[in-house]
């Protein structure tokens, strides 16, 4: 496993620490984790296809103790029946982790290593996609108050402020690591790295790619003369109030094709999520 949380762990138990007896939980939060490497679904001119799901994968399911996954796989290489659409990587590692206590948290994280997608036909390279790391991560940390918060009026809320929901699971802020003001839970460091990344549409490479990239990065590749192409890096979902439950995803890289209806397809590289909920 290399997958550690150790550094969120002792975060999280200090800050259950400063908490005092009046935050102490109920029971954890009941958590689930997943992380897998490929779903890539690209048909070229109406001839061939290529459709490759998870490789490897981990996952785990409504755990409220310590508990890992771990799915490795050395290499891969896979490609059309007309060989106009190739797949290879080196290394593929899924993994998932739950450590339970006074502050629980759980993470998920997908590794892809050395990674070559390549689609061509005779007349045009469509689609050139490489790097040497390809990884997103996953993780959150969070407890169960011990008693539900009690009822607030409008006036309350609105006037007064006493509506304001000391958020257990998230921060409250919504920025993790628990800077919003909304209590110690939060959102230990995750994302989306990438190393030497390489990708070229239609023959135009794409520029100055982020190995670190910002939440939601969408490539504009409309100014490189590209259409039909959507790219977006670090692509973040988010549902749950944050108190209650709360649920995140990554995808490391996303990219979707219409190429004039000749080439069409979608591509998600390194996708993790992990949810808390307090029963």
């Amino acid at each position: 496993m290399t997958l550690h949380l150790g550094n969120v762990r002792k975060a999280a138990l200090a800050a259950a620490l400063l908490l005092g007896p009046a935050a102490a939980s109920a029971a954890n939060p009941v958590g689930n984790a997943a992380a897998h490497d490929f779903s890539i679904h690209i048909n070229l001119i109406g001839l061939t296809s290529l459709d490759v799901t998870s490789q490897t994968s981990a996952s785990l399911l409504d755990v409220v103790t310590d508990a890992s996954d771990l799915d490795q796989l050395p290499s891969l290489s896979l490609s059309d029946p007309l060989n106009l659409i190739s797949l290879s990587s080196g290394e593929l590692i899924a993994e998932a982790e739950y450590a339970a206590g006074p502050m629980s948290a759980i993470a998920a994280r997908s590794t892809v290593n050395d990674l070559d997608l390549s689609v061509a036909t005779v007349l045009v390279d469509v689609l050139g996609l490489s790097s040497g790391v390809i990884r997103s991560t996953t993780a959150m940390s969070g407890y169960c108050p011990a008693t539900p918060g009690a009822s607030k009026s409008l006036l309350g809320e609105f006037v007064f402020g006493t509506g304001f929901d000391f958020g257990n699971l998230n921060g409250g802020g919504g920025n993790g690591g628990g800077d919003g003001g909304g209590g110690p839970g939060g959102l230990p460091p995750g994302g989306t790295d990438l190393i030497d990344p390489v990708i070229t549409i239609l023959g135009i490479p794409v520029p100055a790619l982020p190995t670190n990239p910002p939440p939601n990065t969408s490539i504009d590749l409309n100014a490189l003369g590209i259409a039909g192409v959507t790219l977006v890096l670090n692509e973040q979902t988010r549902d749950g109030d944050g108190v209650h439950s709360l649920s995140l995803g990554t995808n490391a890289i996303h990219l979707g094709l219409n190429i004039a209806g000749l080439v069409t397809g979608d591509v998600v590289i390194a996708h993790s999520e992990v949810s808390m909920a307090c029963p």
